[in-house]
């Protein structure tokens, strides 16, 4: 059991609380950029996924990546 601010986590990995992702989003980030979009696109096709090539793949991937990174106020109102 890991305590996580007022609460106590029984299993911390599912913990909607304890996530770090996805993250507060107040404005301009400047660790997301094209050369992270660029460095998960290169460590997919490492791992054997078909490279990223297409204008519209590395604008789908950098729409999932900050799906995954980013609070939006869609997903706030919970």
């Amino acid at each position: 059991m890991t305590e996580g601010g007022s609460h106590l986590c029984v299993y911390p990995p599912v913990c909607d609380v304890c996530r770090a992702y996805p993250l507060p989003h107040a404005g301009p980030d400047e660790r997301f950029s094209e050369c992270l979009v660029r460095s998960v696109g290169q460590v997919l096709a490492g791992h054997g996924y078909p490279p990223v090539e297409n204008v519209w793949d590395w604008a789908d991937l950098e729409i999932a990546l900050a799906g995954f990174l980013y609070h939006h106020e869609a997903k706030e109102k919970r």
